[in-house]
């Protein structure tokens, strides 16, 4: 991509809510995700040596 053609993307990129952000930022919303992750990815991991 050009420059402007980037430029043009960002500018046009939709802004995150205040929900989201708040989301974002909460230190224990993000712990609970991470714990999910690894559990989805140990999950796959027990399947596959199984």
């Amino acid at each position: 991509m050009t420059d402007a053609v980037t430029g043009e993307a960002i500018a046009s990129a939709p802004l995150p809510t205040d929900r989201t952000l708040a989301r974002r930022r909460n230190v224990a919303f993000q712990l609970v995700r991470f714990a999910a992750l690894n559990l989805k990815m140990l999950r796959v991991i027990v399947r596959g040596h199984g």
